[in-house]
């Protein structure tokens, strides 16, 4: 038997195809989630200055962008559900370009089978940039 990744039995392959997609469900969940409490914020009326109408589009425009990210998640797992198999695929060097860490143990988890991770969503652990 040759050794190139290709030629590989199913069981020597670390990660599942279903659980790497709920993955990436999962990690569109929590955009949303973040989305949605950055919307909650932007809107809060202690602003201090009412909602003109420019404000009142750019909070459209997260609402709708919390809709499309929920919307991508449920079309993935739909995909899930659809499959008539769990396919083993090797996903080391895909998993390597997430330039995210913690994201990319949460999805190596969820391809592991190991269910989610929890993630830190503390917005004080990452990094700050004001343009």
């Amino acid at each position: 038997m040759t050794t190139n990744v290709a030629a590989r039995v199913a069981s020597d392959l670390p990660h599942g195809l279903a659980g790497s997609l709920e993955g990436v469900a999962q990690e569109l969940i929590l955009l949303r989630d973040q989305l949605l409490r950055m919307q909650d914020a932007c809107a809060a009326p202690d602003l201090g200055a009412a909602l003109d109408a420019v404000v009142i589009r750019e909070l459209q425009g997260l609402d709708l962008a919390t809709q499309r990210l929920d919307a991508l998640a449920g079309f993935v797992r739909e995909l899930i559900d659809a499959s008539a198999f769990d396919p083993a695929v090797d996903l080391t060097g895909a998993l390597a370009g997430v330039s995210l860490q913690d994201m990319a143990d949460r999805l190596e988890s969820q391809a592991l089978g190991l269910g989610v991770r929890e993630a830190d969503d503390d917005p004080s652990t990452g990094d700050f940039d004001l343009f």
